[in-house]
């Protein structure tokens, strides 16, 4: 029997902006077939290897041509919980005080898999949790993460196979609000208050496919010209007491910034080498370089 492996959050793609649509068109850089590795996208990982199924196609699209579909994967069993899918993690966390996050979705017929999408962070336990999220469940339901459970409401609102829905997130600092196709369905508190590190698109594998297109990303702190992934190095890493941060030659690093889980900025310097983290708890980080150009790039760091 294959084996499956939930889908990790590696933080090193570039993605930031002031708003930012993703049809996955060719325009964009994306081409058909696996999503895995286009604009620093990762799909999940089997025992034999990456899935196969989780593409770029040009079958369904609501915009455009190319659509992601979160397909069916034969070669595995069905799961309990989604874990088929596409992964997709900032540059820059996103601000949970004003961000808008929409999308639209169709899945291909009833009775068959769950397919959820989830805006996610990692909590002061150094725990992957979901900041807001939105499954279509495979009676026809539409469901509303409300706590970092994954414990959910039904929508009033439904889906009909075939047939895109639009799904609108919007998210401040104390509350969330779900939309269907534009109608109001709920209004929760904001039960994280932590900023997004990316988002994921999954399955349970029970059968059928879905497709997800049109995105559409609006948040206050979005930055613009983020470095390339592999261009800035950050060592050692896992640190305990010193950390340096190597650039490309043609770049100059202006401020370092080092965010906790909860998006709270605990150290800023605008030395490279030799950062003294000696005083930081143990735990997952966020570094953030900015050059003298206004480009940035965050990297994950662990102190031991």
């Amino acid at each position: 029997m294959k084996k499956v492996y939930i889908l990790l959050m590696a933080v090193a793609s570039s993605f930031s902006f002031a708003q930012e649509s993703i049809s996955f068109e060719s325009s964009e850089g994306y081409a058909l077939g696996t999503l895995h590795g286009q604009n620093g996208w990762e799909v999940t990982q089997g025992s034999d290897g990456l899935i196969q199924n989780q593409v770029i196609t040009n079958e369904q699209a609501s915009t455009g041509t190319f659509s992601f579909k979160n397909a069916h994967e034969p070669s595995f069993d069905e799961q309990w919980f989604p874990i088929f899918g596409a992964v997709k993690t900032f540059a820059t966390p996103l601000d949970h005080t004003n961000l808008t996050f929409s999308y639209d979705v169709k899945a291909s017929a009833k009775n068959g898999a769950d397919f959820e999408f989830v805006l996610y962070s990692i909590d002061a336990d150094d725990e992957f949790t979901p900041v807001a999220g939105v499954g279509i469940e495979n009676r026809g339901y539409i469901y509303l993460i409300k706590n970092d459970s994954y414990g959910f409401d039904y929508a009033e609102a439904e889906w009909t196979p075939n047939v895109w829905v639009n799904i609108k997130i919007e998210i401040s600092a104390v509350e969330i609000k779900y939309y269907v196709n534009n109608v109001l369905q709920n209004t929760i508190a904001n039960f994280t208050q932590l900023d997004v590190l990316g988002f994921n698109m999954l399955h349970n594998n029970y059968g059928n496919d879905a497709y997800y297109d049109n995105f559409v990303i609006t948040s206050n702190n979005l930055n613009i010209n983020p470095f390339e992934s592999n261009s800035v190095a950050v060592y050692p890493n896992p640190a305990t007491d010193l950390i340096s941060i190597a650039g490309p030659t043609d770049t100059q690093i202006s401020q370092i910034s080092i965010y906790n889980v909860r998006g709270q900025e605990v150290l800023k310097t605008n030395v490279t080498q030799n950062i003294n983290v000696s005083e930081l708890t143990a735990g997952t980080y966020f570094l953030k370089a900015t050059s003298t150009n206004g480009a940035t790039l965050t990297k994950k760091i662990i102190k031991n």
